[in-house]
C-alpha cells in the first residue's frame, strides 16, 4: 500500500539519539504491518539521530531537515504527501502501536474535523518534591483532564488537516491546533495512552512552562487562530490541595513573567527543552 493511502505517523526530531529508539521500537510492529507509515523529521540535529533511525528502524522515512525548528520540520515531512489521518508524536514520549491504532479509529469515525489525543500518563519517579507537586495539580486541571494538553501526542483527521495549509511558525504546533479548532473539536480517546516523563528539577520545569507560557502569547498573534476561553468554567475537574494550588500558580506566575520579556522579540529567545527527563529515561 502506498504511503499516501495509509494514516501517517510524524515524528519530529531535533538530538533525540538516546530517546529516538526507544519510540520506535514499540511502533515498528505497525510499520511492518502496512497500517500507517511513520516519518521521522530529523531537524537541525547534530546527534546520530538519523543514522539510529536509518540502522536500526529501515522501513521508517528519515528526513534530515538542515534547520532546526518544529513547524518547520512537520511541514517538510508532509510535503513528501502522506495519507490520512496523521499522528503528530514527539520524540521523547513513549506509545504504543495499538494506541496508535484507537487514535486512528477514532478520527476515521468523525467526518467532521476533529483533534484526537491519547489519555496521558505522567513518569514522575525521578523528580524533586516541587515538580512531582506542581504535576499532580496539572493533572486535575480540566487542559488535561479533557483537552489532552501533555500528552505529547496528538491526531488530525482528513477534515481537520485539511483546514489549514501549513503549520505556522511558532513554538507551540498543539497549541496552534487546540487553537485553531477549539475544545469542542478535541476528543480524548481513553483507549489510547502516553507516557510522558516530566522534568527532574524546579529549574527544568521553570524552562518549559516559560516555552508554554511564550508559545500562547505567540498564539494571541496569530489572526487564523484564538486560544480558546475558559470563562465561567473552573480549571479544575478535581479540587487540588491548597500546597499543590500555591506552587501550580506560583511556577505558572513566574514562567509567565519570563514569557513577558520576550513578547516583542520571539526571534531572540532560545528554544529550552527539558534535558533532566530524557536523561532520566
Amino acid at each position: 500500500m502506498p504511503d499516501n493511502d495509509k494514516p501517517a505517523v510524524i515524528i519530529p526530531a531535533h538530538n533525540e539519539e538516546a530517546s529516538i529508539g526507544k519510540l520506535l521500537q514499540a511502533i515498528y510492529p505497525g510499520v511492518i504491518e502496512n497500517r500507517y507509515s511513520v516519518t521521522v523529521a530529523c531537524n537541525g540535529c547534530s546527534d546520530r539521530t538519523a543514522a539510529v533511525v536509518r540502522h536500526h528502524f529501515p522501513e521508517v522515512q528519515c528526513l534530515e531537515v538542515e534547520r532546526a525548528g518544529k513547524t518547520h520540520a512537520l511541514n517538510e515531512a508532509e510535503a513528501l504527501g502522506l495519507g490520512f489521518p496523521r499522528i503528530y508524536v514527539d520524540a521523547d514520549v513513549s506509545i504504543s502501536q495499538g494506541s496508535l491504532q484507537h487514535l486512528i479509529d477514532k478520527c476515521d469515525a468523525s467526518a467532521e474535523p476533529l483533534v484526537v489525543a491519547p489519555r496521558g500518563f505522567l513518569h514522575t519517579a525521578h523528580s524533586d518534591h516541587l515538580v512531582r507537586i506542581y504535576y499532580r495539580a496539572w493533572t486535575k486541571t480540566r487542559f488535561f483532564s479533557e483537552y489532552g494538553y501533555g500528552a505529547g501526542v496528538y491526531a488530525l483527521n482528513r477534515a481537520a488537516r485539511e483546514a489549514f495549509a501549513l503549520f505556522p511558525e511558532i513554538i507551540s504546533d498543539d497549541g496552534y491546533i487546540r487553537a485553531r479548532f477549539g475544545y469542542r473539536n478535541i476528543a480524548v480517546c481513553e483507549g489510547a495512552r502516553s507516557q510522558v516523563s516530566v522534568p527532574g528539577n524546579f529549574m527544568d520545569l521553570l524552562r518549559i512552562k516559560t516555552r508554554s507560557k511564550l508559545g500562547k502569547l505567540q498564539l494571541a498573534r496569530q489572526r487564523d487562530c484564538r486560544v480558546p476561553a475558559t470563562r465561567g468554567i473552573s480549571s479544575f475537574t478535581s479540587k487540588p490541595s491548597p500546597w499543590e494550588l500555591l506552587v501550580y500558580y506560583a511556577v505558572n506566575l513566574l514562567a509567565f513573567a519570563n514569557a513577558l520579556r520576550y513578547r516583542f522579540r520571539f526571534t531572540q529567545y532560545r528554544w529550552h527543552r527539558d534535558e533532566s527527563s530524557r536523561q532520566a529515561s
